[in-house]
């Protein structure tokens, strides 16, 4: 909290020393020492008064003006976004935000009215812009004003003494406002008074550092030597920020946008180039540094563009190696150091690297059905690759070094023009180029096993592909699954499948549904076309077979269980799972009572999902239809006893921690069997898997009236996460658990242990 001390206080002060009546009250104490003593407009209190003025620097960012700061919080707004400054982190935060957005305008605007306060601390209100722009116009740097690099550690304080010597007050300060207008007072003020400041008293430093002092000498010495401490980011050296800018290009920003792709090289003998987006020229200028009071000054001059927006006098305010922040009149420039220009290749390497073999060349300039080839070659010619054999020369290359920039300089022809320019090499691998102008770009892969056309058509032949006979239906092929899709082929291509041969020399009329192609042909045509544009046709021959299309429902028997309710019935039973794996490949599918009902296809079950029976031992029967063609398959209905005998708890929990467990049966269905489960005992976790896939799952065991329910919990797998939720052991002996849906009884789990 600040401590302010009034003209009003001192003055009272000032009386009450000359008022000799009252020194009998008054300690009369030894002579202090004229060391001691703080002499009003001594060079000690003037070194005392700058460390403790307000420091308008601090918040250059905001104004531009070190000769005042603006009063906190204060609204700005940048372009339609406004921010509210309200601390020293804020306006650190500040200079990551106007690099960070893009603005229409390069000014940041005060929500007016403002209050701005000067190193004395007095204070005025600003109204307008054309009021604040005329003080920072008015605004003249003066070596002898704040001292930035040390503050005092408070509270500190001050003994005063009248000129008698006789202690009349102990002033406590708290803060560089009260201890600057104390002196300030006190250089004011006419009456003999003396003040001694009590130490021991601490400085410290910018940069972290503190000094603890016992003397008025060495106060002075301690506050005189501050600037050599300063904070690394705030004192730059003009050595090193020189050194910093000729070793990289930078990416610079002013918050508009206007400089997003451009990049500052600074050359060692002072001349300037700005790459400008697409230009393949640079702009040119001047830069130079100088050293002030005030810190460093980055110049720009004799600008060939931008010189409205970058020319003049920039005052450095951070110079961190790889990032620069300067300040011009309410305006900030972000520089950030660019080094892919050091690419790790050096112009030698390049040279030798890129007429090596062939390049593949891609671009968001040009697009192209194949790829593209091309050689550089030692007399700077570009080269395009027809067939792996032959080349078309297409123009000519040129390596640019510009600064520690590299460019690859193309002039081309043949509908390559779009390409013609200086591309920067911004990366530079074994095998690989990465090449910019602005926005748009070029990736060179190298390719030294480019084959040609006779290797790519020995990659093929004439095919055959079977599919199933369709009765009262032309058979479906598919054909790209079963050619192109096991061709192990590295070189690229275009296929293509044709009714006829003519279709096919002629590259047209391609088959457009070729995964699902329709037909009672027995021939079709494959184009095979090289990148070079070279082609070859292969022959698809197409014939059926005899498909058993009830395999699936062959492959088990239907059996579905539920449990005795220990009365005369019905039982209900969900006549669909029976079959549930195998009846999405079905046309047709239906429920029957009777083996002849399903025969001849009449009175089907109306809702075969509830199916109610009162019989322990029934079997209807299930009529699939496929391609025309019809099976009937049983489906066992059984009424068994789910008690599932003397198991406890206890014991279903230490047989499933025994060995692992697979689900032999699924509703009937053995497609989980291959999922292994291993039980952890304590942990709670079953951990679930197969070849491909591993699940950490959770379970546990509960006692429920109707025996001990098992709860599997975060199955998330492919068709086994069907088994989450509550199951009722039904069924128990120590290598085999049947496990019934708490929820649903007709669904049904068998576990059988595998102690391998």
């Amino acid at each position: 909290m600040k401590i302010q001390i009034s003209h009003l206080l001192i003055s009272f002060l000032f009386a009450f020393l000359c008022v000799t009546s009252c020194q009998d009250e008054i300690e009369q104490i030894e002579n202090p020492n004229e060391q001691e003593t703080i002499v009003p407009n001594s060079t000690l209190a003037s070194l005392m008064s700058r460390t403790a003025s307000n420091f308008g620097a601090a918040d250059d960012i905001l104004d531009g003006a070190s000769c005042f700061s603006v009063e906190l919080p204060v609204t700005i707004q940048v372009s339609d976004i406004t921010i509210i400054i309200e601390s020293e982190a804020d306006l650190e935060a500040l200079e990551d935000v106007l690099y960070d957005i893009s603005v229409d305008e390069d000014v940041m605007e005060f929500v007016f009215p403002i209050t701005i306060i000067f190193n004395d601390y007095s204070q005025i209100i600003i109204e307008n812009a054309n009021m604040l722009q005329s003080f920072i116009d008015e605004c003249v740097e003066d070596e002898n004003d704040v001292i930035a690099c040390a503050d005092f550690v408070y509270p500190i304080s001050f003994s005063v003494f009248n000129s008698g010597f006789n202690l009349v007050d102990t002033v406590v300060i708290s803060d560089d406002e009260a201890l600057y207008i104390f002196l300030d007072e006190l250089e004011d003020d006419e009456n003999a008074v003396i003040v001694s400041l009590n130490f021991p008293v601490t400085i410290a430093y910018a940069n972290g550092e503190t000094i603890e002092v016992d003397t008025n000498e060495e106060l002075a010495a301690a506050i005189e030597v501050a600037d050599q401490f300063c904070e690394d980011e705030n004192d730059c050296l003009e050595d090193e920020v020189a050194q910093n800018l000729i070793e990289c290009s930078w990416a610079f920003s002013d918050g508009s946008g206007n400089f997003e792709n451009d990049r500052m090289i600074f050359n060692p003998n002072g001349e300037l180039q700005i790459s400008e987006g697409m230009a393949t020229s640079a702009i040119g200028g001047n830069w130079n540094l100088s050293a002030t009071e005030n810190g460093i000054i980055l110049n720009f001059s004799e600008l060939t563009a931008f010189q409205d927006s970058l020319g003049g006098d920039w005052l450095i305010i951070e110079c961190d190696v790889d990032r620069m922040v300067l300040t011009k009149v309410n305006q900030t420039l972000v520089l950030e150091q660019d080094c892919e220009g050091n690419l790790g290749c050096s112009e030698e390497e390049i040279n030798a690297n890129i007429i090596e073999c062939a390049w593949q060349l891609q671009t968001n300039l040009m697009d192209s059905l194949v790829p593209i080839y091309v050689y550089f070659t030692p007399n700077a010619q570009v080269l395009l690759s027809n067939n792996g054999n032959t080349e078309t020369q297409i123009g000519t290359w040129d390596l640019v070094t510009v600064s520690t920039e590299k460019f690859i300089e193309f002039i081309l022809q043949q509908g390559f023009e779009t390409l013609n320019g200086q591309w920067q090499i911004v990366e530079c691998n074994d095998g690989f180029l990465h090449l910019v102008i602005g926005n748009n770009y070029i990736y060179l892969e190298q390719e030294c096993n480019l084959p040609n056309d006779d290797e790519l058509f020995n990659c093929f032949g004439d095919f055959e592909i079977l599919t199933c006979e369709q009765p009262n239906n032309a058979p479906v092929y598919n054909l790209s699954a079963n050619t192109i899709g096991l061709i192990d082929c590295s070189a690229s291509f275009t296929p293509s499948f044709h009714e006829t041969l003519a279709d096919a020399n002629n590259n047209v009329n391609p088959i457009s549904n070729t995964e699902s192609y329709e037909t009672l042909t027995a021939q079709v045509y494959l184009r095979i076309e090289a990148a070079s544009g070279n082609f070859e046709i292969f022959n698809v021959y197409l014939n059926t077979e005899n498909c058993n299309y009830f395999e699936c429902f062959e492959s088990f028997d239907a059996i579905l269980e539920v449990c005795d309710n220990f009365t005369d019935g019905p039982y209900e039973f969900n006549l669909t799972i029976a079959f549930a794996n195998c009846t999405p490949t079905a046309d047709v599918v239906t429920y029957h009572e009777t083996q002849a009902d399903a025969e001849a296809a009449i009175n089907p079950i109306s809702n075969p999902e509830v199916y109610t029976s009162v019989n322990v031992m029934q079997i209807v029967y299930v009529r699939v239809e496929i391609s025309n063609q019809y099976e009937v398959f049983p489906i066992q209905l059984s009424i068994i006893d789910c008690n599932a005998g003397n198991c406890t708890e206890g014991d279903i929990d230490g047989i499933l921690a025994e060995c692992l467990w697979n689900i032999s049966s699924y509703n009937g269905s053995d497609n989980l069997f291959d999922y292994n489960f291993n039980f952890e005992q304590n942990s709670g976790i079953v951990v679930i898997y197969n070849d491909t896939i591993t699940i950490d799952a959770g379970w546990s065991t509960s006692q429920a009236n109707d025996g001990v329910v098992i709860a599997f919990s975060n199955v998330a797998g492919p068709n086994i996460q069907a088994i989450n939720g509550n199951w009722l052991v039904v069924e128990c002996t120590a290598e085999q658990l049947v496990l019934h849906n708490v929820n649903d009884s007709n669904n049904e789990i068998v576990l059988d242990r595998t102690c391998e």
